[in-house]
């Protein structure tokens, strides 16, 4: 299933050790992976039916950043998932760069 997901990440020339963590989560998620992989595959979020977390789906947290499109969209609905307070509070002071 996350081969798509592998693939994405190694051809972004991300660290090995990087890679192994994202499938990793997206693998505890496969929702939210199958909606990646649709995203990787035509550059478009599911319009219907996407999968929502903490009342927010991919397409809307990209329309939050310019930072959150793909990949940190879809990340970001696993953090929702698991850690929703720390998510909250990224997306309330907005997504400061450091």
């Amino acid at each position: 299933m996350n081969d798509i997901i592998r693939q994405f990440y190694e051809k972004n020339n991300l660290p090995k050790p990087i890679v192994e963590q994202k499938v990793a989560a997206f693998s505890r998620h496969s929702d939210i992976a199958e909606e990646f992989e649709q995203w990787i595959t035509d550059r478009t979020y599911k319009a219907e039916g996407a999968v929502t977390v903490e009342g927010y789906t991919a397409k809307k947290l990209s329309e939050l950043s310019e930072y959150l499109d793909g990949d940190g969209a879809f990340v970001l609905l696993i953090e929702l998932r698991e850690n929703p307070e720390k998510a909250h509070r990224r997306i309330m002071q907005g997504f400061k760069r450091k």
